[in-house]
C-alpha cells in the first residue's frame, strides 16, 4: 500500500493550494519544498530583523479572489487574514514627452476615486474626448459576456486596445498595468486573458496583501496539510519522479523515496518533463511541444533596506510612453536599445503591514523586466537603468540605506524554477500567457504520463500571477480527487 495518496512537488501557491484542498477532502498528502518556507515566487523572506518578498508581491484582485475562497473552505481565514488597501496606496510617476515628471497618488481601485478623471487629465495631458475613449474601453470590457471574452483567445490585447483611439499617454497607462499584471508583450497577450484580468481589477481592485507577509497564506496551507494526516517536508530537493510501469508512483529526494498514488508537480512543466520525470517517459510530440513553450518575462531589481520613510506608498510605478513592452520593444531591449525610463514598479510591503520591519524603517523592492535567461546580461542593465531613475525620483534614498540586496533572473531561478532548457528558468510567473499558450492551447494539467499532474501558472488556471496559481490549485485538486476515486 502506498503511504500517501498524493505527493505535491513544490509549495508555491499552486502546490500549497492543491495540497491543502486534497488534505481537506481526506487525502493523505506529502508536500515537498526545496526552500525553507512555502510560497514559491511569492514567499516571504526573513533576514536580519526584516520581512519582505523576493519582489514586491501584491494580489490581483484584492477582493473576491480565489484566495478568499481558499481560506474560507479550509477554515483558516483567522490564521491568514488579508489586508485590503484603502485610501491612497498607489503612487504613479509618469515622465511626459516634455521630460517633466508628473506624479499622483490615489486608491488602487480607481472606481472608488472621485478625483480619478481629473488626475488622468492632469497626469497624461488628456482631453475630454480622450477620457471618453478610455471610459468606452473599460465599459466595453465590463459589458462583454464571458463567451465574447473567450472568443478573443487569438486576438492580441494591443490590437483590441487600439480600436478605441486612445492617445499614446493613455495607451501607456493601460499597457503598463497589463505588462505588470501579465509579464508578457502586450501585442501577444490574448485579449481574452487581458480583459479577464482587467475586469477583475475594476471590480475587485488591486493590492491585496497578507498579514505576516505575502507568503503567509501558503505557509498556513502547508500547516493545514500536516494537521490533516499529511507532511510538509521543507528544505529538501526532489531529485526525480519515480516512474514504474508507465506511471508516476513517487519521488526520490536526498533523504530517500516517497511513494503515492499520484504526483502533482508545481515545479513547472519544463523542469518536470526534462528534469524530474525525464523526457523518455513522454510521447515525442509532447516533448517537442513542451520544449517550444515560451517563458514569461523575468523581473530583476534591488531591495532597499532604509532607516527612514523614504517611499510614499506600498505600490509605486514609474514609466513614460516608451516604457511599456510589446514584442518589438522587448526585442530592442534584449539587443541593448532601452528606453530612457524602463518600466519600474516598487513594492513597499511594510506600508501594508508595519510589523514586518523595525519602527520607522522600510524595505522597498524595485522590479524591472528582463530576459528569463539566467545567463543574460539584461538583468544587470535593467537594474543599472532603474537605479538612475530611482535616484532622480527619490534623491534622499542613498542617505538612508542600511543595506541593499540585488536579485536577477539567475537568483530567481536558483530559488524557484530550475533552468533545464536554454533561455528559461528566471521567469517571473511561469509560461508566458501569450497567444497559442492560453485558453484551449494551455497545457493540460493531466500529463501523458499516468499519475502525473501539473499545477501552478503553467497549467490548470487563469488570471494574474499567484491568483492564476491558486485557481489552478482548485481545478487540479478537483481533477486529482475525481481520478483517485
Amino acid at each position: 500500500m502506498d503511504p500517501y495518496d498524493v505527493i505535491v512537488v513544490g509549495a508555491g501557491y499552486g502546490g500549497a493550494t492543491v495540497a491543502a484542498l486534497l488534505a481537506h477532502s481526506g487525502r493523505r498528502v506529502a508536500l515537498v519544498e526545496k526552500n525553507p518556507r512555502a510560497g514559491g515566487k511569492g514567499a516571504t523572506i526573513s533576514r536580519k530583523g526584516y520581512d519582505y518578498e523576493m519582489w514586491g508581491a501584491v494580489g490581483v484582485p484584492a477582493e473576491g479572489s480565489r484566495f478568499h475562497e481558499l481560506v474560507d473552505i479550509l477554515g483558516i481565514a483567522e490564521r491568514a487574514p488579508f489586508i485590503i488597501p484603502g485610501g491612497n496606496v498607489a503612487s504613479v510617476h509618469y515622465k511626459a514627452p516634455s521630460g517633466e515628471w508628473r506624479s499622483s497618488i490615489g486608491p488602487a481601485k480607481q472606481s472608488e476615486d472621485p478625483g480619478a478623471l481629473d488626475r488622468i487629465k492632469r497626469m497624461y495631458g488628456a482631453g475630454d474626448d480622450d477620457v471618453n475613449a478610455l471610459a468606452t474601453l473599460f465599459a466595453t470590457m465590463l459589458m462583454m459576456s464571458d463567451e465574447e471574452v473567450d472568443a478573443l483567445e487569438n486576438t492580441g490585447m494591443l490590437d483590441f486596445i487600439r480600436r478605441f483611439g486612445l492617445p499614446p499617454s493613455l495607451i501607456a497607462q493601460v499597457c503598463t498595468g497589463l505588462n505588470l499584471a501579465m509579464c508578457v508583450p502586450i501585442d501577444r497577450l490574448p485579449a481574452s486573458e487581458g480583459i479577464f484580468v482587467m475586469r477583475q481589477i475594476v471590480n475587485g481592485g488591486a493590492g491585496r496583501y497578507h498579514v505576516g507577509g505575502y507568503g503567509h497564506v501558503a505557509e498556513v496551507c502547508a500547516e493545514y496539510v500536516t494537521e490533516h494526516d499529511g507532511v510538509f517536508i521543507k528544505s529538501e530537493r526532489v531529485r526525480r519522479i519515480l516512474v514504474e510501469g508507465g506511471r508516476a508512483v513517487g519521488i526520490e529526494t536526498d533523504e530517500g523515496v516517497l511513494r503515492a498514488r499520484a504526483v502533482v508537480s508545481n515545479a513547472g512543466i519544463q523542469p518536470t518533463v526534462f528534469g524530474l520525470a525525464g523526457a523518455d517517459h513522454f510521447p515525442s510530440s509532447y516533448v517537442e511541444h513542451v520544449r517550444a513553450l515560451e517563458p514569461s518575462f523575468a523581473i530583476a531589481g534591488m531591495r532597499y533596506v532604509v532607516d527612514a520613510p523614504v517611499f510614499e506608498a506600498p505600490i509605486i510605478l514609474a514609466y513614460s510612453d516608451e516604457s511599456w513592452l510589446d514584442s518589438d520593444r522587448y526585442a530592442r531591449l534584449e539587443d541593448g536599445d532601452w528606453p530612457d525610463v524602463p518600466l519600474i514598479s516598487i513594492g513597499v510591503p511594510c506600508l501594508f503591514d508595519p510589523s514586518l520591519v523595525p519602527e520607522g524603517h522600510q524595505v522597498a523592492i524595485s522590479a524591472v523586466f528582463a530576459s528569463p535567461d539566467p545567463t543574460s546580461t539584461t538583468s544587470d542593465e535593467a537594474i543599472r537603468r532603474s537605479e538612475i531613475v530611482i535616484d532622480e525620483l527619490w534623491p534622499d534614498l542613498r542617505k538612508h540605506i542600511v543595506r541593499t540586496e540585488r536579485y536577477t533572473a539567475r537568483q530567481v531561478s536558483r530559488m524557484t524554477r530550475d533552468s533545464v532548457l536554454p533561455g528559461q528558468g528566471g521567469e517571473a510567473i511561469g509560461l508566458a500567457q501569450v497567444i497559442g499558450q492560453c485558453g484551449a492551447s494551455k497545457p493540460d494539467a493531466r500529463t501523458p504520463l499516468a499519475g502525473l499532474y501539473l499545477v501552478g501558472c503553467d497549467a490548470g488556471g487563469r488570471g494574474s500571477g499567484t491568483h492564476q496559481a491558486v485557481d489552478s490549485g482548485f481545478n487540479v485538486a478537483a481533477m486529482v480527487d475525481a481520478d483517485l476515486g
